[in-house]
């Protein structure tokens, strides 16, 4: 995973649907197709509605698109890019500037609760250190003075003419694609990206984070750079792949931010932010505090058998996560004693991931070695808990 801390919200993952349909046969065959089926569709219907109700699409509409010029480059958006896999953030802060609108990645992090927080893989061991950035995205917007729209399509070639039509009207167009297949890399990389250009074959775009393997580097870049590009068939490709991972009901969206009155009132951002942290999900896979308890606990279970390459990029991300959000609390509130308290917890987070991590480098568990890491992930999973009180009561 590059930047994003959903993890794909398929109907029925293999290995789960497997040991229900073992389930099922003992009573019948019929039986079991019938339940097979039935129990798909009530989790489709669920993550449809997930979807409807979080993300707001709006379905793109040929009579609102209109005829845009053969080509278009803006030229009054900064490229705003890092190594950390930051991309939601880093794409609302070029958009947030454009307007007027300064903001660290640590402020938009903060404001998204992109890194507040962590998740289950399901159907594999560890966590993913980010939370759903679309939610994040309409939560954070109106503190950086703009509303947030998403745009959804099934027809390639009106999504690739909205998309022009957008940038034409001056705005850079946010984009959630697959970071493997627009740079030819092996596994499904959720990301997101910011298109600021076009021509008659394909796109211009700033990249969000710049790795080992990617034509860029990480930097603060000022308006009028050409970007990189991508073809048409390229970014629909990579679009649809994200679409398909995580199960959208739709194959192709775009985000775009408009002008909005500014909000200012961070009690909502402590409580947000501090839940994510504490956790507590009745459904679905655990979340927060808990998920951490649950990796440490199939850490302890698995021993020797850890699928350690499963692991690795969780744990980097939760590391330097915890320590970027832990500098921006103490420098943001600086004299405040009880969110300084929030940022130590999640330094010491952060530097018992780092712990694991580096415990780890030889791609191995070593015998005896599960219980201590277990215990420096139970470290990790009761800071972050006691964090997040602290920000629930600052929200209070």
């Amino acid at each position: 995973m590059i930047a994003d801390g959903r993890q794909p919200a398929k109907a029925g993952g293999k290995a789960s649907g497997l040991r229900l349909w073992k389930r099922l046969a003992l009573a019948g065959v019929a039986l079991a197709a019938v339940g097979l089926i039935g129990w798909n569709l009530l989790n489709r219907y669920f993550v449809d509605k997930y979807y409807q109700d979080t993300y707001q699409p709006i379905p793109l509409s040929a009579s609102a698109v209109g005829l845009p010029p053969a080509e278009h480059h803006l030229t009054d958006v900064p490229w705003l890019s890092t190594r950390e896999s930051y991309c939601a953030a880093n794409a609302l802060r070029m958009i947030a500037a454009q307007r007027g609108r300064e903001a660290s990645v640590g402020e938009v992090n903060f404001l998204m609760g992109f890194t507040y927080g962590a998740a289950e893989v399901p159907g594999k061991v560890g966590i993913a250190a980010y939370t759903d950035p679309e939610p994040g995205h309409v939560f954070a917007a109106p503190y950086l003075g703009l509303v947030r729209r998403y745009y959804v399509a099934d027809d390639a070639s009106l999504y690739l003419k909205a998309l022009r039509a957008e940038i034409s009207r001056g705005r850079p167009v946010r984009v959630p694609l697959d970071f493997a297949v627009l740079y030819s890399l092996h596994g499904q990389m959720p990301h997101s990206d910011l298109l600021i250009g076009y021509d008659s074959a394909g796109f211009y775009y700033y990249e969000t984070v710049c790795i080992e393997g990617v034509p860029c580097q990480a930097s603060e870049l000022p308006p009028g750079e050409r970007g990189l590009y991508a073809s048409d068939q390229l970014l629909l490709s990579a679009v649809i792949a994200q679409a398909r991972e995580f199960g959208y009901p739709w194959r192709y969206a775009y985000t775009v931010f408009e002008p909005a009155a500014a909000q200012d009132d961070l009690h909502v951002v402590f409580r947000r932010n501090g839940q994510a942290l504490v956790g507590g999900a009745q459904y679905g896979p655990k979340q927060g505090a808990d998920a951490v308890e649950a990796f440490a606990a199939s850490v302890e279970r698995l021993g020797e058998g850890l699928p350690v390459g499963e692991v690795l990029s969780g744990l980097e991300s939760a590391a330097y996560t915890r320590r970027d959000d832990a500098a921006y609390l103490r420098s943001r509130f600086a004299g405040d004693p009880e969110i300084s308290r929030a940022g130590e917890l999640l330094d010491r987070a952060g530097a018992a991931y780092g712990r694991v991590l580096a415990a780890l480098s030889a791609g191995r568990v070593e015998r005896g070695q599960a219980a201590q890491l277990a215990g420096w992930l139970q470290e990790a999973a009761a800071a972050e808990r006691e964090a997040g009180q602290v920000l629930l009561r600052r929200g209070s």
